[in-house]
Order: structure tokens, then C-alpha cells, then sequence
């Protein structure tokens, strides 16, 4: 991939370290539509049959990982870095944070909330097996109170 990451573009597998090609994430995410439960004839994404991994948006790209709701928050975090999402890192000139420089640095969000505690579980704020729409962000931009909790950001 080229340096860097593009907001709204490229995917990477954190447990295989490794870029998912383009032409591939409709498949790796369960994203192909079928005739399986079709609304008024057309073909519909069935349900997700992937209940091993999460899916994490961070700086415009997702982050596929093996996590478990049984995980620990922390686990999941130290999943996300082993697998490299430090690379969603802007570089240093452009920077308006410091950056990730470890797994502290992340913060985790599922349906709105910060997953704050380190040491509860996913489960204890109501993440699925399967979910593929949680949002890890740099602690320090939350810290900021920037983005603007009303700004389209959050869109």
C-alpha cells in the first residue's frame, strides 16, 4: 500500500500482519450479496457466519482482528497492535497528537461509548461475537475534545 492510509480506502489483517487487496473485502468482511434472503427479489448480505473476528475503523481503514467478547478490553487493544494498526499513524509533521506508540494510546468505542475500563471484558459493554463496527481512535485526540463531539467526523 502506499505510505500511509487514505481516509475511506484499504483494509488490513491484523492477525496476518498484511494488507486485504481491494478486490478481496467484499469477501473477508461477508459483504456479497446473495439471493440466500432476498428483499422483494433483490439480493441481500446474508448474516455473518465470521464469529472469531471484529472489525476496527481507525483512521480510515478497518482493521480486521481476532477478538472474542470474552477478551478483555486490554487483550483486544494488544491485539489490535501486535497487528499493526500503529501504522494508521499520520506523519510526524502532520500530527496534531502525539501519535500511537502503544497499545495504551488506543481507545476503543462500540455504539457511542468509550470502552474505558482496560480490564472488563467486551462482553460487559454489549459487543457481539462477529462486530464489525467499533471505532479505535488515538486516546489523545478523545483527550483534546476534538473532534467535536457534534462535528460531521462523526458522521
Amino acid at each position: 500500500m502506499a505510505e500511509g492510509v487514505s481516509l475511506g480506502k484499504g483494509a488490513w489483517d491484523c492477525d496476518k500482519r498484511q494488507e486485504i487487496p481491494p478486490d478481496k473485502e467484499a469477501e473477508v468482511f461477508e459483504e456479497i450479496a446473495t439471493m440466500d434472503l432476498p428483499f422483494e427479489g433483490i439480493p441481500t448480505v446474508p448474516p455473518r457466519k465470521d464469529r472469531s473476528h471484529m472489525v476496527f475503523f481507525c483512521g480510515g481503514c478497518r482493521y480486521r482482528v481476532t477478538a472474542h467478547p470474552d477478551w478483555t478490553v486490554a487483550k483486544v487493544k494488544q491485539a489490535l497492535w501486535a497487528g499493526g494498526i500503529q501504522r494508521s499513524n499520520k506523519p510526524l509533521e502532520k500530527r496534531a497528537t502525539p501519535g500511537l506508540h502503544s497499545w495504551e494510546d488506543l481507545a476503543l468505542i462500540y455504539a457511542g461509548e468509550v470502552l474505558d475500563d482496560d480490564d472488563k471484558c467486551m462482553a460487559d459493554y454489549h459487543v457481539p461475537p462477529g462486530c464489525q463496527c467499533l471505532i479505535a481512535i488515538e486516546r489523545a485526540k478523545l483527550d483534546s475534545g476534538r473532534p467535536d463531539p457534534d462535528s460531521a467526523y462523526w458522521n
